[in-house]
């Protein structure tokens, strides 16, 4: 009994605390200054008029850069040498004496090369990823071992990570400085399996500016432009139409992507505007992934001379 009187006044007592309704008289505050404190908050707008443009949220000041981002080593960065050309080399901080990748990035490579790389261009690289096998690609991803790939320079494989290649987007945002450097030395250790004289640092062929048109000239800029990694001089198909017997040749083309379908003559004028200008016509059967190329009157002129030789 003495248990339910008690209970009871507890009851009564918590009924009258509650007043059940809404006061017009402002909460007590004993600490003011933590709930009406004047302060500025982001993408509001400046209640102070401490800033002329109205604008809490700050700009940074001029010349700032985040911690971490400043980005002064190109070769690191951007994949390109002291003269701006894409590098041979790996950067100074990943690179043994001996021109090798350091311990630890090739492995670190082959993990991130199979997160990101293995749908397209397949476990070990041969291009035989599900998305091209299943999917069936307009333009098939390369293989590794590929006669083009083995030809690029450490700073070419790095660039095509990062900016993109063909119809391969570009992993920038997706992939890290650091992780695209050992996917590029992945690659290359890819090769090296295959073919031990392959070095770890790939230079290109200096071809000495075309002065003089001619076939050799072209022959030599079929290679350096890497225009074989698209178009072959055996006849075979790969992702444009073979060089060979191709002047002189009858081909339908579209007038530009999805444009009306019409017959041509590949002669010099077809061959020029395909080259400087690959978009205006496309070749009926191949896919529109041809990239402009920076190319001289010279050098135009000595690439059609050497179709010529292979008719």
């Amino acid at each position: 009994m003495r248990n339910g009187l008690w209970s009871g006044v507890v009851c009564l007592v918590a009924l009258g605390a509650c007043r059940g309704w809404e006061s017009e008289k402002p909460p007590v505050h004993l600490i003011p200054n933590m709930d009406t404190q004047e302060k500025g908050k982001a993408y509001r707008k400046d209640t102070t008029g401490l800033f002329e443009d109205g604008r809490m949220m700050r700009p940074p000041v001029e010349g700032t850069v985040a911690i971490g981002q400043l980005n002064e080593d190109d070769t690191w960065v951007k994949g390109v040498d002291e003269k701006g050309e894409p590098t041979q080399k790996w950067p100074a901080s990943i690179r043994n004496d001996d021109g090798s990748p350091k311990d630890g990035l090739v492995a670190r490579g082959g993990q991130r090369f199979r997160i990101y790389c293995a749908p397209c261009h397949g476990p070990n690289g041969d291009g035989d990823g599900p998305v091209n096998t299943e999917k069936g690609l307009l333009v098939a991803p390369p293989a590794m071992h590929s006669d083009r790939v083995k030809a690029l320079t450490n700073g070419k494989i790095y660039s095509a990570i990062t900016n993109g290649a063909n119809s391969m987007p570009s992993y920038a945002s997706q992939i890290p400085v650091d992780d695209r450097w050992a996917i590029a030395a992945w690659v290359r250790d890819l090769q090296r399996q295959k073919d031990s004289s392959i070095p770890w640092e790939v230079g290109e062929e200096k071809v000495a500016a075309v002065t003089v048109a001619s076939a050799e000239a072209g022959s030599k800029l079929y290679k350096s432009k890497t225009c074989f990694g698209c178009h072959s001089i055996d006849g075979s198909k790969l992702v444009g139409p073979s060089f060979k017997g191709i002047y002189g040749r009858a081909e339908k083309v579209a007038a530009g992507v999805g444009g009306p379908v019409s017959e041509i003559k590949a002669d010099d004028a077809y061959l020029k505007e395909s080259m400087l200008q690959p978009m205006a016509k496309i070749v009926e059967g191949y896919p529109p992934a041809m990239p402009v190329l920076p190319l001289n009157d010279l050098e135009v002129e000595s690439l059609i001379l050497y179709m010529k030789t292979l008719n």
